[in-house]
């Protein structure tokens, strides 16, 4: 069975189902009750019968009045025209038959002067209607000269069936308006119910760009509901965050591309103005293939970011000595750094569980960083310590002092804190939005804390 798509008619369907259920089953068993206590009561009003005609034939002239009106033991009792009583003699003759609808009934056996219930029998009309017979001693005549009988007493229950028949028929019909009210009831209950749902589809449909900054009343809505109406706020929350990002990141991603693309059209149109000798060309060409490079190495941290804030990035964990990746990547960065009469200090150790490849381009980043800001003829410290099963590893230099205000948004994308740091050569401004990014697929956290002149980077990674 396939159920109809909408909730409504669904619970309604259900509902009316199990108010149907209910019903019957409630009118069954009032029926099952009212039956069996009809029953009772006939079955005790017939044995009052058997008692009537067991009396009656105990008085004096008994004999006689069965001679010659026997319907006397008939008269006396109610619903009469449906009572049949036979009397029959020790030896089985009959000796009266008042029988009126002349049906054929069973005799079953005596049960004494005083039979109950458990004697009584049933047995059926011609015509198909319930009948009860009982039979019970009784002497016949008084004094002496008494006789012993068998009485028999039957009655069929023609307007009982017609009775129990519109009963039935009363229980079925209250049944099905039982269903069809709650179906009613159901239905108007469900649509009033559900009316917050309808209108948490009317606000998600009105969500915009410009609209994300609306919320659901959570403490409004149902309890049930209320549920929903956090979660739906938190998406909100989420979308509003991210497309927030987006907006800025879009701004940001077309002012730093238009700053290389306007030096290399400036550059071609200035030369390309007049004739030039091949040394300007030779040196143009160089200019424009520096800011190529600059524009491709920010291309290739944009597909990076991306992938990485999509999942796709796929981690190759292993357990690293954090004092040799600290090494290698200062042996890298060896040549740069005597160039401004720097030093590399690598101290610590430990082990680090995480991608060899990744690892080393955060920490890469941050060593560039370093040397890049750092004061000519300063040491900058690389640093590696295990405390409670974490790695933490920190890349520290001596440089242009950056405010306390900065130091939040400083692995936010191209956020620039100063000039200085604008400016430097070869920076595309996501270096530490890249470090950011590697962290968070190991499941670590970056830091940075500044103490004057000192700024110090931090990678914690978890416990291995």
């Amino acid at each position: 069975m396939v159920l109809p798509r909408s909730l409504t008619l669904r619970v309604t369907l259900v509902f009316t189902l199990i108010v149907a259920l209910a019903a019957s089953a409630l009118g069954i068993y009032l029926y099952r009750a009212f039956v069996d206590e009809i029953v009772r009561r006939d079955d005790i009003q017939l044995l009052g019968k058997l008692r009537q005609v067991q009396v009656l034939l105990g008085r004096p002239g008994a004999a006689e009045l069965l001679r010659t009106q026997a319907d006397v033991f008939r008269d006396t009792m109610s619903g009469q025209e449906n009572s049949l009583v036979r009397i029959l003699a020790a030896d089985g003759r009959l000796l009266a038959d008042i029988n009126a609808l002349g049906e054929d009934y069973p005799v079953p056996p005596s049960a004494g002067a005083a039979p109950g219930t458990a004697a009584i029998v049933t047995w059926s009309t011609r015509r198909g209607e319930p009948g009860r017979v009982v039979a019970g001693s009784a002497r016949l005549g008084a004094g002496e000269m008494t006789t012993a009988v068998t009485v028999v007493v039957a009655r069929a229950y023609a307007e009982r069936s017609a009775m129990f028949a519109g009963y039935r028929r009363q229980i079925a019909g209250a049944a099905a308006v039982s269903a069809l009210l709650a179906a009613i009831l159901a239905a108007l209950m469900l649509r009033r119910g559900l009316l917050p749902l309808r209108g948490m589809a009317a606000h998600a449909a009105l969500v915009r760009p410009g609209t994300l900054a609306h919320r659901l009343d959570a403490a409004g809505a149902p309890s049930e509901l209320q549920p929903l109406a956090e979660a739906i706020n938190a998406m909100l929350d989420r979308l509003q965050a991210g497309y927030a990002r987006l907006s800025g990141f879009s701004a940001d991603l077309a002012h730093e591309f238009r700053t290389p693309v306007a030096n290399l059209l400036g550059q071609s149109q200035v030369m390309l103005a007049q004739a030039r000798s091949v040394a300007d060309y030779e040196a143009l060409t160089a200019s424009n293939i520096e800011e190529l490079e600059r524009l491709a190495r920010m291309i290739d941290s944009m597909l990076f970011l991306a992938r990485a804030e999509q999942d796709e990035v796929k981690l190759q964990r292993r357990p690293l000595a954090a004092l040799d990746e600290l090494r290698k990547v200062a042996d890298f960065y060896d040549g740069m750094a005597q160039e401004r009469a720097l030093a590399l200090a690598c101290t610590g150790g430990g082990t680090v569980l995480a991608d060899p490849a990744l690892l080393r381009r955060a920490l890469a980043n941050l060593l560039s960083n370093a040397v890049r800001h750092a004061d000519e003829g300063s040491t900058i410290v690389l640093h590696a310590e295990e405390r409670g099963g974490r790695t933490a590893l920190s890349v520290s230099n001596v440089g242009p002092a950056v405010a306390a205000p900065h130091l939040a948004h400083l692995f936010d994308r191209f956020y620039r804190a100063d000039s200085a740091r604008s400016e430097a050569e070869g920076s595309t401004g996501l270096g530490l939005s890249i470090v950011s990014a590697i962290m968070a697929l190991h499941g670590g956290e970056s830091g940075v804390a500044a103490d004057g002149a000192r700024i110090t980077f931090t990678l914690r990674f978890p416990a291995i």
